[in-house]
C-alpha cells in the first residue's frame, strides 16, 4: 500500500494575472514581491534539502510550509501545491518518498524562477 500524498495539478507555473489581481492590480508591488521571492527561494530550497538529508520531519514541515507561503504570495501555484504536499507528508512523518518529492519540487523551482526571470 502506498501512503504517498500526491496532488495532481494543472496549476500554472506562475499565475501572474491572479497574483496581480490579489494585489489590487498593483504590478509594481508584485514586481517587488517577485524580487524578494527570487532572492529567497534558493535559501529556502537549501534549508529544505538539509531537512530531507537529516530525515527531520519537523524541519521538512517548517521549510516546506515557508516555501508554500512564499509561493502563494507570488502566484507560483504549482510550486505552492507541491510544497503543500511535502508539508502534509512531513506532518504525518511519512518520509518514505520524500526524496522523490524533493526532486519534483526542485524542477518546479527551476521552472518557476525561469518564468519569473522572463518578466
Amino acid at each position: 500500500m502506498n501512503d504517498k500524498v500526491t496532488i495532481t495539478t494543472n496549476s500554472q507555473i506562475w499565475n501572474r494575472d491572479a497574483a496581480v489581481a490579489r494585489l489590487g492590480g498593483n504590478e509594481g508591488l508584485l514586481n517587488r514581491i517577485v524580487e524578494m521571492f527570487l532572492a529567497q527561494i534558493k535559501e529556502k530550497q537549501h534549508a529544505l534539502h538539509e531537512g530531507v538529508k537529516a530525515q527531520d520531519a519537523e524541519s521538512i514541515r517548517f521549510h516546506s510550509h515557508s516555501m508554500k507561503g512564499a509561493s502563494g504570495d507570488v502566484g507560483a501555484d504549482a510550486l505552492r501545491e507541491k510544497a503543500s504536499s511535502i508539508e502534509i507528508q512531513a506532518k504525518q512523518a511519512n518520509l518514505e518518498n520524500i526524496e522523490e518529492e524533493l526532486v519534483a519540487l526542485d524542477a518546479l523551482i527551476a521552472d518557476t524562477v525561469n518564468a519569473m526571470q522572463k518578466l
